[in-house]
């Protein structure tokens, strides 16, 4: 194995993939987590040089420099800009933009600004980067000034005009849903149509991804053939807002399509591999994006269990076998992340995806059909009325199915891991070590140890709450009104939970009591602050553990001290 050859090397395009990927992971988090970023480069090299070699191990390492190099060029920003800005989000969390390839955040009051639209900025550009979701610094403008329509903005004001046609047409909320299905203008999908989908395990529906691509591109082919349907199809996915599903699936069409074309064969593993190469070096923050993480793992079940499951079974009618197959190879690596980072699952998918999908995707053909009859208004709007009979199909459909749906399963780190084990236990029986079928028996055991908690510990949630675990007590709690506490209770496991407690007993520890938006962890040997917002003062009386901006989610308390 060490001395393997360069072209011995199976699917190189994978290993070139994860390379980049390790690179942007070690450039992401080297800063705060320096230990762990080295952890993950030194674990990566030697089973790459292991399994791979030596000379292979040593291009790869190139391609490791190169995604480091990617992420630097990407961070490097000016003190100050006088440029260009098209604005890409509009929330009440703030407002950002983008320029040169980079995202930023603009602090300003101004509710005028829209997205799509570009505005010419000048101002000073403060250092505050968030390597998660790619954004370079913070801008305190001086001043902003509208600049004209170029080619993008007029396609979201194409997209802004059918919506609002529509919605004279059809009412807010079908407006909202069509649109938000068809071509990816979701600024006013109705928050109940988002809760329902999500209930239904097809959540994935109502925003441009590659389902809808492929349905795209599957109607431009029948009627232009493939060459002018990729072609429409890439129109499609800029017209869109390019998200990343939008994005995989092109690339990996047009690999596919074009290896045909050329008599060439066609690796499914390295045309995903490929796709996830330019995305990463096109936006090399994208690794830690929710959403091209789900997007890949998806793609990567289906790829490799889609078939297998077909032939299982094989005693279904062609077209149910062929949905159900799909759907549940979608959810083998997707279930893990939607649990660990939603902390929930639905378990209705298979319901949502061979009732309610096909009304979905039908939805992408009409709903398409309304962006190129929108220059005649009497065939958009008897377009309109032919999508608003689908959508109460749609409807109806959803009503029966929500009468008989099973609630969200909810789930933690706890459930990932036994997840995680069973998959192992798997793979290894199916090789032949059958004395690993015990391992999901051994992990029971770990986790109820955990669950258990012999040792005080807290942990903090993103959503702004802790959880205090000690000898079976698992106690929630949270400041803030607007997180779901029963909700998040159930992910955690909690026994108990409040809101707004002013003080919590730990038996033979101490005490957690409530200052403001934090809270004072006290202890026979110290007081500690538990840091919970990023805007209160901090106080020289107590150690301070900040679980808001430092990378820290978890403490454990030994002997009245905090490790």
């Amino acid at each position: 194995m060490f001395h393997k050859k360069i072209n011995e090397v199976g699917n190189p395009l994978v290993y070139v993939f994860l390379s980049l990927m390790v690179g942007c992971i070690y450039y992401g988090i080297n800063e705060e987590l320096m230990g762990l970023a080295i952890f993950i480069v030194a674990s990566f090299f030697i089973c790459m040089f292991y399994y791979c070699g030596f000379s292979f191990s040593c291009i790869m390492s190139i391609f490791f420099i190169i995604g480091v190099l990617i992420n630097y060029s990407y961070y490097k920003v000016p003190s100050e800009i006088n440029d260009e800005v098209r604005i890409t989000k509009v929330s009440s969390f703030g407002i950002q933009g983008e320029f040169e390839g980079k995202s930023i955040t603009i602090k300003t009051n101004r509710k005028d600004l829209k997205v799509g639209e570009k505005y010419k900025v000048a101002g000073k550009i403060n250092r505050i980067q968030d390597k998660v979701s790619g954004v370079v610094g913070e801008v305190e403008p001086k001043f902003i000034v509208k600049t004209n329509d170029d080619l993008i903005t007029k396609l979201y004001n194409v997209k802004r005009n059918i919506y609002y046609r529509l919605e004279e047409n059809l009412g807010e909320r079908k407006a909202g849903l069509i649109s938000s299905i068809a071509f990816g203008y979701s600024d006013y999908l109705d928050a109940e149509d988002k809760d329902d989908m999500n209930n239904l395990g097809i959540i994935h529906s109502i925003s441009v991804s590659g389902l809808h691509v492929v349905i795209i591109y599957g109607f431009f082919r029948i009627f232009l053939g493939s060459k002018l349907g990729i072609i429409l199809t890439g129109a499609y996915v800029i017209f869109t807002g390019s998200s990343y599903s939008s994005i995989r699936a092109f690339v990996m069409l047009a690999c596919v399509e074009g290896a045909g074309i050329l008599k060439r064969n066609k690796s499914s593993i390295s045309t995903l591999c490929f796709s996830a190469i330019i995305l990463v070096v096109y936006q090399p923050y994208c690794i830690f994006n929710i959403s091209f993480q789900l997007s890949y793992v998806a793609t990567l079940g289906i790829i490799m269990y889609n078939k297998k499951l077909n032939e299982k079974l094989y005693k279904m009618p062609g077209k149910l076998r062929e949905s159900l197959s799909l759907a549940l190879s979608a959810q083998v690596f997707t279930l893990p992340f939607l649990i660990l980072i939603f902390k929930n699952f639905s378990v209705n998918f298979i319901v949502g995806n061979l009732f309610l999908a096909p009304f979905v995707d039908l939805m992408v053909i009409t709903g398409n059909i309304l962006v190129i009859t929108y220059i005649w208004p009497k065939v958009f709007d008897f377009c309109s009325y032919l999508n608003l009979y689908i959508i109460k199909a749609f409807d109806w459909t959803l009503d029966i199915i929500d009468k008989v749906s099973l609630p969200m399963f909810y789930g933690n780190e706890y459930i990932v891991l036994f997840y995680f084990f069973i998959m192992l236990s798997f793979y290894f029986v199916r090789k032949g070590y059958r004395s690993f079928i015990y391992i999901p028996l051994i992990s029971i055991l770990a986790i109820a140890i955990q669950i258990y908690s012999p040792i005080l510990n807290i942990s903090y949630y993103n959503e702004g709450a802790i959880l205090i675990s000690y000898r079976g007590e698992r106690v929630l709690m949270a400041n803030k009104n607007q997180i779901d506490i029963k909700k998040l209770s159930e992910a955690a496991f909690a026994t108990e939970y409040y809101r707004e407690e002013k003080l919590i007993r730990i038996k033979d520890i101490g005490s957690i009591k409530s200052q403001g938006k934090n809270y004072i962890l006290e202890t026979p040997e110290k007081k500690y602050l538990l840091k919970m917002t990023s805007t209160e003062n901090e106080s020289k009386e107590y150690d301070i553990i900040n679980f808001k901006d430092a990378p820290i989610n978890r403490i454990f308390v030994i002997s009245g001290k905090v490790v």
